[in-house]
């Protein structure tokens, strides 16, 4: 699956403006050094994205297993996202992300670093606003299009957080759509149950892109298989961002 060309980037900004995330970081309290529980994957304030440029999309279905409120994503040669929009988490005081995830079986994916190759039982994508200070200014003429076409701020570059077949824990590299979003293997292999995963994105961001990260914009979790055409089942559950003490 390609990182979100141009438009989808677009199209994701407008599903932004129609987010009421109010309700559901309410209860988590406002950022800060205590713990922020985000709303759990497949409820309402989670909005479906499909891409232009794939014609079967991943079925999303919330359910519970092992007594966790979770999302089950099953790609048939097929992509399309789960979206939740982010405001006021400060990643000076909460840098890190935490989750759960699971996969059943794994693909069989020769090169994932390449255009054919994009595609992921599981991924974790992190959006950031446009950093203005350091953007080329076709970067910033697309992003102005964006505010003036969908009323909304659409990202500028993005932590894309897989599971992997094959690259082992830890590889990293240039999505081979758009080297604004930086792919990061995170889990590897076949699944066997729940894996909890944290990442430090403040130190992450910085060491992939060189620079300290601009604010939060949105998150997303995905299962694709659209460029190989292969199946897979992903279930993400338990979002949350942590200070540097918990």
């Amino acid at each position: 699956m390609a990182a979100f060309a141009p438009e989808d980037l677009l199209a994701a900004a407008r599903h932004f403006a129609t987010v009421a995330l109010a309700a559901g970081l309410a209860a988590a309290g406002p950022a800060g050094a205590e713990p922020v529980a985000l709303p759990a994957p497949g409820t309402g304030a989670w909005r479906p994205l499909a891409f232009r440029s794939v014609s079967r999309e991943t079925t999303y279905t919330a359910v519970s297993i092992d007594g966790i409120a979770a999302v089950r994503a099953d790609s048939d040669c097929s992509a399309s996202a789960l979206w939740l929009a982010l405001d006021g988490i400060d990643l000076a005081r909460t840098p890190r992300l935490a989750w759960r995830w699971r996969v059943e079986g794994s693909l069989d994916v020769p090169d994932e670093r390449v255009a054919s190759g994009d595609d992921f039982a599981a991924r974790v994508y992190v959006l950031f606003r446009l950093d203005a200070a350091r953007a080329s200014m076709a970067e910033r003429l697309r992003n102005r299009l964006g505010r003036v076409l969908y009323r909304r701020e659409p990202p500028g570059s993005a932590l894309n957080l897989v599971w992997a077949a094959h690259s082992g824990i830890g590889a990293h590299w240039d999505n081979p759509y758009a080297n604004t979003a930086k792919m990061l293997v995170v889990a590897t292999g076949p699944g066997s149950g729940w894996r909890r995963e944290e990442i430090d994105l403040k130190a992450r961001y910085e060491a992939l892109f060189g620079n300290a990260p601009p604010p939060l914009l949105g998150l997303a979790v995905m299962s694709d298989t659209d460029n190989t055409c292969q199946k897979a089942t992903a279930w993400f559950a338990d979002f949350r961002f942590l200070s540097g003490d918990d």
